[in-house]
């Protein structure tokens, strides 16, 4: 879980042989924590979608990623750094059970 300062940036145009600690070298000026990276895969192929979620300490460090990390080259690939959406909630998972009568 995420404290109230803490902010999540997307890094996107990743290479698909990049790995997390690639990116937490990147971003290690910026206080990224290695261990709360994320690179999603596709449901379906479960390749990699070519971004990256990263987790930085408050938004000065995050306005700091940005602008210093905005056109940054990693593997030969430009990548770009932004604020990520917040996300809503996940419905929860499993079958639903209605109550015995």
């Amino acid at each position: 879980m995420r404290s109230s300062a803490e902010v999540r940036l997307l890094v996107r145009n990743i290479a698909k042989g990049v790995s997390s600690t690639e990116i937490a070298e990147l971003f290690a000026p910026f206080g990224c924590d290695p261990e709360r990276i994320a690179l999603p895969r596709d449901r379906r192929t479960r390749r990699r979608k070519g971004i990256a979620y990263v987790i930085v300490a408050n938004g000065r460090l995050a306005a700091a990623a940005i602008e210093a990390l905005q056109h940054a080259v990693l593997a030969e690939k430009t990548v770009t750094v932004e604020i990520a959406d917040e996300r809503p909630p996940k419905p929860p998972r499993g079958r639903r059970f209605s109550a015995p009568r």
